[in-house]
């Protein structure tokens, strides 16, 4: 498939990438031929993965570390080494099922086996490590921070966050909020 001149070619992608790298990611990419654009966002995103892991994940192991920077790295690779289109969106691809699958757990070999059903049995990778998400308080207080505002607006929140604020309650602000609506 070759790269076309269309904005709406690749439109998911394009969209995507604009939502982790900005509007002139998207700029670049909306109608470019140029493979050498979209391998230079491909292995941005490669990086921008490797980092948000670094910076995100608190509790790791050497073992699974390796993993994922070995998986990253044959990426980088296969990309850098791509001779088309096809073969980059490929090895991206590629890239980021392993990814999927390392972040879950574990990347399963099963080369050998004929076919691999989709029972529960066989898809539980917890056997190595186990993946948990968890929010701190102040994460808490952060995504209802967030709702809140798109849900009534910035000025409004800041009203009453001054409110909050002004009446020296012990309550973290999301609680004070909850029980002042109930």
């Amino acid at each position: 498939m070759p790269i076309k001149h269309d904005l709406s070619h690749l439109y998911a992608l394009k969209s995507a990438i604009e939502g982790l790298l900005g509007y002139n990611a998207w700029y670049e990419l909306k109608e470019t031929t140029s493979l050498s654009t979209w391998r230079k966002y491909i292995l941005k995103i490669l990086k921008a993965i490797q980092i948000s892991i670094y910076e995100s994940i608190e509790v790791t192991d050497a073992e699974w570390l390796k993993m994922v920077e070995d998986n990253i790295a044959q990426g980088e690779q296969q990309a850098k080494s791509s001779q088309n289109i096809d073969e980059l969106l490929s090895c991206f691809t590629a890239t980021l099922l392993r990814q999927v699958f390392l972040q879950i757990g574990g990347l399963p070999n099963r080369k050998a086996e004929k076919s691999v059903a989709l029972s529960k049995a066989n898809w539980r990778l917890n056997s190595r490590r186990s993946v948990q998400y968890v929010q701190s308080k102040a994460q808490l207080e952060f995504v209802f921070w967030c709702e809140q505002q798109d849900r009534i607006g910035h000025e409004k929140q800041m009203e009453l966050h001054n409110e909050h604020r002004r009446s020296k309650s012990e309550l973290p602000y999301s609680e004070w909020c909850r029980k002042r609506e109930a």
